[in-house]
C-alpha cells in the first residue's frame, strides 16, 4: 500500500512539474514575441530614418528627387540614382508591410506609416512610375496595397 501511495505522489509531482514547464515556456514565448515585435518596430523606424537622413544630407540629391517627384527630365545618371533610390524605398515599404501582415510589426505603427506612404505615393510621380514599371519585383500583397492607394485599376 505504501508503494501505491508513493507512486501517486510521484505522479502528482511529475504533473506539477510538467505544468510548471508549460507555464515557463508560455512566458518565454510571450517575452520572445514581444522582443521580436520591438526589434521589428525599431528596424522599421531605423530604415526610414536612414532614407530621410540621406535626403537631408544631400541638397543635390534632394533637388534630383524633387525633379523625379514632378516627373521632370533628368540626366541618365540622375535617372539611375532615382531608380536605385525608388527601388530601395519600395523594398523598405514592402518589408514593413510583410512584417505587418505576419504580425511582427504593430498594427498601429503600420497604420500611421501607411498614411505616410499614401501621402508620399500621391505626391511622387517618379516613385509611382517606378512601381508600375517594376511591379513584378514585389509581392502580390504589396502590389495590391499600393494599387489600392493610388487607385490603379490594374491592381498589382
Amino acid at each position: 500500500m505504501n508503494l501505491d501511495r508513493l507512486n501517486r505522489w510521484m505522479t502528482l509531482a511529475a504533473n506539477i512539474g510538467v505544468l510548471a514547464g508549460i507555464m515557463f515556456l508560455s512566458f518565454e514565448l510571450r517575452q520572445n514575441t514581444m522582443a521580436s515585435r520591438m526589434e521589428a518596430a525599431s528596424d522599421f523606424q531605423d530604415s526610414f530614418s536612414k532614407i530621410e537622413f540621406f535626403i537631408a544630407q544631400s541638397p543635390e540629391f534632394a533637388e534630383l528627387l524633387v525633379k523625379g517627384r514632378e516627373g521632370e527630365e533628368v540626366s541618365v545618371t540622375g535617372q539611375l540614382r532615382l531608380t536605385v533610390f525608388y527601388g530601395n524605398v519600395l523594398r523598405t515599404w514592402q518589408n514593413s508591410y510583410l512584417q505587418f501582415l505576419s504580425g511582427a510589426l504593430d498594427k498601429d505603427l503600420w497604420r500611421g506609416s501607411q498614411t505616410r506612404l499614401s501621402v508620399v505615393l500621391k505626391g511622387d510621380r517618379g516613385l509611382v512610375d517606378h512601381w508600375q514599371t517594376n511591379k513584378s519585383q514585389f509581392s502580390p500583397a504589396f502590389n495590391d496595397m499600393i494599387a489600392s492607394i493610388i487607385g490603379d485599376p490594374g491592381r498589382g
